[in-house]
């Protein structure tokens, strides 16, 4: 749709030296200028600069061309939207072939929110009625250089003042279409930002496609943000805000800094990390993700430092790592967000705050799993034992399931040994679900599974009953004697009463811990109140329930026997030794147990 004319005006007028040095550090070499290239990793500068060709050329990668195709190059865009970026630099106006019919409407929606950006923003720094807006954001530490450069705005406390300002020019059916009135049945059209901040939100290349409204007065029925409703142009999950200007900081930095809102990026921009984009308050998405990996494959994630944070970049981590992106955090102190931070230290504390604070994935989980628990109960314990040896057995890396048994052990003070040997039996609980879930064809089998079933529920209620049965299984069992969710549900539930002395009418107790569509269920787990406890029988579980273990020990130790077979002798004899033993061990249970019970 550009003519020829336009064309050949912006590639004359564009100087290169100008268009590269507002992404690459240059430095004279001659007549010409050098630097680093920004295409490929280099120590010695191979790119080079002609003012007098207008052109750019790497001797390393071979890259070489104009403006345009740096342009093209450096934000992987395309040839007409090169010749755009740089039209908006010098001013040209861009003439188009009218033989050429356009494609769609969307270049008229991107006009109209453009103009609809300009209204705001004269709204908020040059009119009386934005004053009161103006004040607030500059109380929260924004100069109007800031404002002016994201392009803020305001939407007056008025009916209809931008359709009024708009529809002279455009048709209220696309005014309608892209979001900015709305049309009542009796008052005609109205705007949908009103007495609102506005942030006008652009995609990677630059263009309006939408908007966010937040309110700047105490005003407890309103939405703090109102965003643009889903158009043609705008889907929120499809966007991150400040992404246009920051790519070129994120190819220069290789990496993004990730926040969840506006002022967050506003605060980072202007304490010099420049490449830092924001999700603009909602849970991240797949696409967004893929955004990202479009320019770097390595994003620094920096949410609220309170509790909803946490959970918020637990949930982003996931998406990011799906898109295979390298992710690294920042766990902000004081459950300060970045905003908050910057004012209540410096813009050069947060930089140095941000370069030196880095965690990996596992530290942040590890952090998150134990955030708010109290290590002076068990049942606190208990739980991030279960949740980390379930996050170290997914992960299936031997040397992090050592530094974090060992963190682990150090933080809740329980000898290292003891929790590598409880990390072991969670291990074989997860092969003892895998090999009971195989069982299920065999009747002979599905008796065993219910035997088993039967003593960990009876072992349960034994719990439950007095101290002296679970000083007695404590002192024999392992804390993953249960293997059913809910029986080892229960029994955690079951400990922090004990903690909180709430012995007695411990069953009624009990049913309170849990909610009330799932109380029945776990009233149906309990014995009847006439059933006769005794240790000759509390013996007699105990011994089953380790049986069971070393059965299914042995039964995962043969499969690994017969790997060895073929290949490695003396492994495969040695894990038979070990099964020989295991062998014996259980027939030594039953003697003991027989034992007990006859004497």
């Amino acid at each position: 749709m550009i003519s020829q004319k336009t064309i050949d005006l912006i590639q004359n007028t564009a100087d290169i030296v100008d268009v590269v040095s507002d992404y690459v550090s240059l430095q004279p070499a001659g007549k010409n200028f050098k630097g680093l290239c920004p295409f490929h990793s280099e120590k010695t500068p191979s790119f080079f600069v002609s003012k007098e060709r207008n052109i750019f050329n790497c001797f390393g990668c071979g890259e070489k061309g104009g403006a345009v195709q740096f342009l093209q190059k450096y934000k992987n865009i395309s040839f007409v939207e090169a010749l755009e970026q740089l039209a908006q630099k010098y001013h040209i106006e861009m003439e188009t072939d009218t033989k050429i019919k356009p494609s769609s409407n969307f270049e008229r929606y991107y006009r109209i929110n453009e103009q609809a950006t300009k209204f705001y923003e004269i709204n908020l720094t040059n009119l009386e009625k934005g004053k009161t807006a103006l004040d607030y954001l500059i109380k929260r530490g924004l100069d109007i250089h800031t404002i002016q450069y994201f392009e803020m705005g305001y939407a007056p406390n008025e009916f209809d003042s931008l359709y009024l300002q708009l529809h002279l020019e455009f048709e209220p059916l696309d005014l309608l279409e892209i979001g900015l009135i709305k049309k009542s049945t009796d008052a005609g059209y109205y705007d949908l930002f009103r007495d609102r901040i506005i942030f006008p939100i652009r995609n990677e290349l630059g263009k309006v496609v939408g908007f966010s409204g937040r309110i700047y007065q105490d005003l407890p029925l309103e939405a703090k943000y109102v965003n643009s409703p889903f158009t043609k142009i705008f889907t929120k999950g499809e966007f991150l805000y400040n992404l246009d200007r920051a790519i070129p900081f994120i190819k220069r930095e290789k990496r993004v800094v990730l926040y969840e809102g506006f002022m967050d990026v506003i605060a980072s921009v202007n304490a010099g990390i420049k490449e830092s984009v924001c999700s603009m308050g909602t849970a991240l998405t797949e696409m967004q993700a893929k955004l990202i990996k479009k320019y770097t494959d390595t994003v620094l994630l920096c949410y609220d430092g309170d509790s909803a944070g946490f959970e918020a970049m637990h949930k982003a981590i996931q998406v990011l790592e799906a898109q295979h992106l390298n992710v690294s955090l920042i766990l902000l102190p004081e459950e300060l967000d970045p905003d908050d931070y910057v004012k209540k230290y410096s813009k050069s504390d947060f930089s140095h705050y941000l370069s030196n604070n880095q965690i990996d994935v596992h530290e942040f989980n590890y952090q998150h799993l134990k955030k708010d628990l109290d290590f002076s109960k068990a049942s606190n314990i208990e739980k991030l034992k279960l949740s980390m040896f379930e996050y170290l057995i997914k992960l299936d890396s031997g040397m992090v399931m050592e530094i974090y048994t060992k963190r682990l052990a150090e933080d809740i003070q329980v000898d290292f040994e003891t929790i590598k040997s409880d990390l072991h039996h969670y291990q074989l609980t997860k092969i003892i679900s895998q090999t009971l879930n195989n069982r299920k064809t065999k009747s002979t089998d599905v008796a065993i599974m219910e035997k088993n079933y039967q003593a960990e529920l009876t072992l349960m209620n034994y719990y439950l009953k007095s101290q002296e049965f679970r000083e007695i299984i404590d002192r024999e069992l392992t804390s993953y004697f249960a293997k059913d969710p809910l029986i080892k549900e229960i029994l955690i539930n079951i400990l922090e009463l004990v903690e909180t002395k709430k012995d007695g009418q411990m069953d009624r107790q009990l049913l309170k811990q849990f909610s009330a569509q799932k109380q029945k269920t776990v009233e149906s787990r309990l014995l009847d109140k006439n059933y006769s406890y005794s240790l000759e029988d509390l013996t007699q579980l105990i011994m089953t329930v380790k049986c069971r273990d070393i059965e299914l020990e042995i039964e995962e130790l043969k499969k690994i026997a017969e790997e060895y077979k073929k290949t490695d002798q003396s492994k495969y004899l040695e894990i038979h030794s070990k099964i020989k033993t295991l062998k014996h061990k259980i027939d030594a249970l039953r003697k003991d147990t027989l034992w007990k019970k006859t004497k």
